[in-house]
């Protein structure tokens, strides 16, 4: 199961870091491991990537969950301690959000093709949803072309990104306030 899934992700890091722009920090290793572990892929400061095994055996989780794992390696802010838990939420937003822009562009250049309906289930019901339509408002608000704004996000280090999302922390804000009502 580990050397197919580091052969996979050899196939897509090439194809995110081209639609990126940025230079990928993976060491080529990756720790499957069992269905108790609590997520279903993660990169590490290290920069090896874990998967969970039961996500290796469906594809549509492989491959969304590779992706994801590929943009942390690429992210300019991804830091191995993420000293607070906003941080880590908005990290996981923005490299979720370009996991769905990236995806089946991604998955095209490396050989593979998966209809994005089937990905469709686990995108609406991502728990970073939220903090995904809280950066959308901003984005709309500053009329930024949606891929162009989440690329900057991806590429900006973990000081120059802390101001750029001051405005979607406020927008969140207020997205809670108002589902209190």
């Amino acid at each position: 199961m580990r050397p197919a899934a580091e052969a996979d992700l050899d196939r897509l890091i090439p194809h995110i870091e081209r639609l990126s722009g940025l230079w990928s920090h993976w060491r080529g290793v990756v720790l499957v491991r069992d269905v108790a572990y609590p997520f279903s892929g993660q990169k590490h400061g290290w920069c090896g990537i874990s998967l969970r095994e039961d996500v290796l055996l469906d594809a549509t989780l492989r491959w969304r969950t590779m992706i994801h794992e590929g943009l942390h390696s690429v992210s300019g802010a991804f830091s191995p301690g993420r000293p607070d838990p906003m941080s880590r939420r908005w990290e996981e937003a923005i490299v979720e959000q370009m996991q769905r822009l990236l995806r089946q562009r991604v998955l095209r250049a490396a050989g593979v093709e998966m209809d994005d309906e089937v990905f469709l289930s686990a995108d609406n019901e991502h728990g970073y949803n939220l903090f995904i339509r809280a950066l959308e408002a901003h984005r709309r608000r500053q009329g930024a072309e949606i891929e162009a704004f989440y690329l900057g996000l991806l590429r900006a280090d973990a000081a120059g990104r802390a101001g750029m999302l001051v405005a979607a922390t406020r927008a969140l804000r207020v997205q809670r306030w108002q589902e209190l009502l």
